[in-house]
């Protein structure tokens, strides 16, 4: 084994534990279930310090007992849930007192606002949190990342070319095209191999459309886009004023019907292409089943 080798081998697994390592504390925040904690919360006030500090997230368990001493998380009536430390005990509940205040807080902690005790604390990354939630930390964090894998994939797959489109392994041999003979002439297809060079037969065909696989799944992407974006044009029309505009609902009707006729086009053209000379021929260019007479081919 080459050094080369052995340290992109090491370096692959340094990332993947560094990575590992910024992901964890997250998921252990928005699933504390997986260290057998209940709830996740984020330090929004310095009273605890220095046990706690703004921007800490600790970890709270409602099935551990609590003891003087610990630190716990009570509901605060409305607001957010508040985490002091537990200094005493009375009237069946707990007296708390933030660590950095002066004075204890007011009343006790019954254990019916309680939500459990303290059992870990991740630093720091609440901040990160708190951004993630204001508008531009969603689009940054959340939205712009989704839509890059969302593109990545769309154009990838528009660009990848379907099963059968290449011939014994050799993407510049052409893909042969079906073509159709009216019946005064035949009623059977020929197989033109190579469009450059046609068959006495194939020269008096009935025309055929020749259509690149990248144009239909581009046409499919793009009616996909215009139908998805005036779908929600018209929904929140019609969520602010209950009537959309005509424009919004046109630009609808238009991208459902070019949805509907670019996938009726690539459906007929990928089971043309899959039953090539398998099928019954009608007359006028077009088969049996009703669909259209279109030829396949590479860019």
């Amino acid at each position: 084994m080459s050094r080369g080798v052995t340290l992109r081998r090491v370096g692959g697994v340094l990332a993947t534990l560094l990575l590992l390592a910024a992901v964890v504390p997250f998921v252990v925040f928005a699933v504390p279930q997986v260290v057998g904690a209940d709830y996740g919360f984020v330090v929004l006030s310095g009273s605890m310090e220095p046990a706690l500090s703004p921007g800490d997230v600790v970890i709270v368990d409602a099935s551990v007992p609590v003891r003087v001493g610990d630190i716990i998380t009570y509901a605060a009536g409305a607001g957010a849930p508040t985490t002091h430390r537990v200094v005493g005990t009375a009237d069946g509940g707990y007296e708390t007192k933030g660590d950095a205040n002066e004075n204890v807080d007011a009343g006790v902690v019954t254990p019916d606002t309680m939500l459990g005790r303290v059992v870990l604390v991740i630093p720091l990354i609440g901040h990160i949190i708190l951004w993630v939630n204001t508008p531009a930390g969603y689009v940054a964090l959340i939205v712009v990342p989704l839509g890059l894998l969302a593109v990545n994939e769309l154009v990838a797959w528009a660009c990848r070319p379907d099963d059968g489109d290449t011939d014994a392994g050799d993407p510049d041999t052409p893909i042969p095209a079906i073509r159709r003979i009216d019946d005064d002439q035949a009623t059977t297809s020929t197989l033109a191999t190579d469009a450059t060079e046609p068959t006495a037969a194939s020269s008096e065909a009935s025309p055929a459309v020749a259509v690149a696989v990248v144009d239909l799944k581009l046409t499919l992407l793009a009616m996909g886009g215009l139908f998805a974006y005036a779908g929600w044009n018209v929904y929140r029309e019609y969520a602010a004023v209950a009537a959309p505009n005509p424009v919004s609902v046109g630009a609808l009707t238009a991208g459902l019907l070019g949805l509907l006729f670019a996938g009726w086009v690539t459906l007929a053209a990928r089971r043309d292409r899959r039953d090539v000379g398998a099928e019954p021929l009608a007359a006028s260019g077009v088969r049996a089943d009703g669909g259209p007479d279109v030829e396949v081919a590479d860019e």
